[in-house]
């Protein structure tokens, strides 16, 4: 009996998992977000704050917030929740600012290294945004095998070669080799192995290591490569301005 009680439910796990794909696979005709229209929108990941996908120009994201409230709803928009994420990160980025103003030579004109030091944090916020998207989670149930991890990443992370790093060639889906996975930073919970990488090269920027990373498509491998181009622009803008970025 409990081992019929854990094929169906192992069935119903599938099936829910198929679901939950879908919609991160949802496709819409447009997407309208103020007086800008998308088409041929394909969503990759919707997070607490922003939706990304993929159009017919290329790849987006924007801010739930900025949706119709009809697709608000759709995409069980929360703005109280939404808001407090939105204060963490602009503190964040204060912060980072601060501790880079500190570093700033008072003899260099200050209007040159404000506008580096805002390209810099806006592409960092990128970054972060793509990087840490949510992954799905599922209730862990007797009789389901799964690949078990102690932690998901070791300390430490090293700094990327924002001028010339392809996260695309660094990019590791060992996860992939299990249907499910289970952590002991995450009790009660499994994931998908397929939904899953660990990238040495994106490393630097995850904000929750006691959660698995997402693993990133093509175009949103490329978008990091680009930010990470503006990244090193900016940053190099900055040591034109006396200024030394603060990487810690």
């Amino acid at each position: 009996m409990k081992k019929l009680s854990a094929i169906l439910w192992m069935a119903a796990l599938m099936s829910l998992a198929a679901i939950f794909a879908t919609l991160a696979d949802e496709r819409l005709p447009v997407l309208k977000v103020g007086s800008v229209v998308y088409s041929n929108v394909t969503v990759t990941s919707v997070s607490d704050t922003d939706i990304f996908f993929i159009h017919s120009r290329g790849m987006g994201n924007v801010k739930l917030k900025n949706l119709e409230p009809a697709m608000q709803q759709h995409f069980h928009f929360n703005p109280d929740k939404a808001t407090a994420i939105e204060m963490q990160q602009k503190e964040a980025n204060a912060k980072f600012a601060v501790r880079m103003a500190s570093n700033t030579n008072t003899n260099k004109p200050p209007d040159a290294a404000a506008v580096a030091q805002a390209d810099l944090a806006d592409a960092i916020s990128q970054v972060q945004a793509i990087i840490n998207q949510p992954v799905k989670q599922y209730p862990e149930q007797e009789g389901i095998a799964a690949g078990h991890f102690s932690t998901w990443f070791d300390a430490g992370a090293k700094l990327p070669d924002f001028k010339n790093a392809d996260v695309r060639t660094t990019q590791e889906t060992n996860y992939s080799q299990f249907q499910y996975v289970v952590c002991d930073l995450n009790p009660g919970v499994v994931f998908l192995g397929d939904d899953l990488e660990f990238n040495p090269m994106t490393k630097y920027f995850y904000t929750d290591r006691t959660l698995p990373k997402k693993k990133l498509t093509q175009a949103e491998m490329n978008e990091v490569n680009r930010l990470y181009r503006l990244i090193w622009e900016a940053s190099d803008r900055l040591a034109d301005q006396g200024v030394k970025v603060d990487w810690k």
